[in-house]
């Protein structure tokens, strides 16, 4: 018994290779979230430090406390 299938394309946009369609969207807001994080460094150098500084406290009081 032979039977044939016909497989109809769904009419959405023609879609972009697997792989670059992924990749696109979050390259461009990290791009973005890059560009706005530079601007604010150069605006506010010294609360940026102060930032960073308390961030990387931050995390070395919750890996201290982990590893107790």
């Amino acid at each position: 018994m032979t039977t044939d299938q016909h497989v109809e394309e769904s009419p959405l946009a023609p879609r972009a290779p697997q792989g670059q369609s992924d990749i696109t969207t979050p390259r461009s807001s990290v791009t973005a979230l890059e560009a706005q994080a530079r601007a604010f460094i150069r605006q506010q150098p010294v609360v940026a430090v102060l930032a960073a500084v308390g961030a990387g406290y931050l995390v070395a009081r919750l890996v201290a406390r982990g590893r107790r």
